[in-house]
């Protein structure tokens, strides 16, 4: 028992390592999708080995903290108004829309940021036109990127390769970048290599911004650094679930950055594989 308990603990605790090593290698995002899971496996384990009793409990305790500070970061916080924004992956191949639309007109978002917007999911959008007459739809069959915005568009763009669409609305509080993200799986597929490739184009993108999308990676991930990093923004709001894996493990990878002070809650499927988000977003410091 205790040597099989030691393989374990060995085992996920060069998995828990790795999963820190996406800078190194995009396998380490990969892993880090599974470091919640991976720390709780080490944390039983580790207890039933048959190491010394300081090392035992120091790594199981170091395991605990580490998750406590994940249930933390779980709590909503206050909805407290700001930049209304609605983000959604729509999912291509979805059927109906009539409870998406009612769920999106009862939440009434300054903004959507949506993704898997293509020829099919693309009608979704027609009842919200008088809406949200301000568009930037970047079409990347059977996917693509939409910005749709009540606030008057100053200007928009697509990136050169598939992966985002911006926008820049004025606000009460001056222009804001708004810009939707969708990125792949990271590896074995391509995530990294997107990354890499759609970073220059995010060069325009500067000062007050809000960044929702799919990244596909967790919110402790390489990739999502990078991506804050670019925009010089940081992800707001709890950590929660948007997303289930085939066996029905939940995971969050969908996300809201920005440069200003903001909240964010969880909105129904409605027909989509993601959950929503909702979010509001502060410039003022307030």
């Amino acid at each position: 028992m205790r040597f099989v308990a030691a393989l374990v603990a060995v085992a996920s605790g060069l998995a828990l390592i790795a999963s820190w090593g996406g800078a190194l290698h995009p396998l380490g995002d990969s892993l880090a999708v599974f470091r919640r899971e991976l720390m709780i496996v080490f944390a039983l384990s580790v207890v039933w080995t048959g190491w010394p009793r300081p090392m035992r409990w120091g790594l199981a305790g170091g395991a605990l903290v580490w998750l406590g500070a994940f249930v933390w970061a779980s709590r909503a916080g206050p909805a407290d108004g700001g930049l209304i924004l609605y983000q959604q992956n729509m999912l291509y191949s979805r059927d109906g829309v009539d409870a998406w639309v009612k769920s999106v007109r009862a939440a009434s978002p300054d903004v959507l940021i949506l993704q898997e917007v293509g020829a099919r999911t693309l009608a979704a959008l027609k009842p919200l036109e008088a809406d949200y007459p301000h568009r930037v739809h970047c079409p990347q069959e059977p996917l693509g990127e939409v910005v749709l915005s009540r606030l008057p568009m100053i200007e928009g763009f697509c990136s050169r390769r598939d992966g985002f669409a911006a926008m820049q609305v004025e606000t009460a509080d001056g222009p804001v970048w708004v810009v939707s993200l969708h990125l792949n799986w990271p590896w074995p597929h391509r995530q990294a290599a997107q990354v890499t490739q759609i970073l220059p184009d995010m060069a325009p993108i500067s000062g007050p911004v809000v960044l929702g999308g799919d990244f596909n990676a967790v919110a402790w991930s390489h990739t999502v650094a990078r991506v804050s990093g670019a925009v010089k923004a940081r992800r707001i709001g709890a950590l929660m679930n948007t997303f289930d894996l085939p066996g029905g493990l939940p995971i969050g990878i969908d996300h809201v950055l920005s440069t200003g002070q903001g909240w964010t809650r969880r909105m129904p499927k409605h027909g989509s594989d993601h959950y929503g988000v909702l979010a509001g977003v502060r410039f003022d410091g307030g």
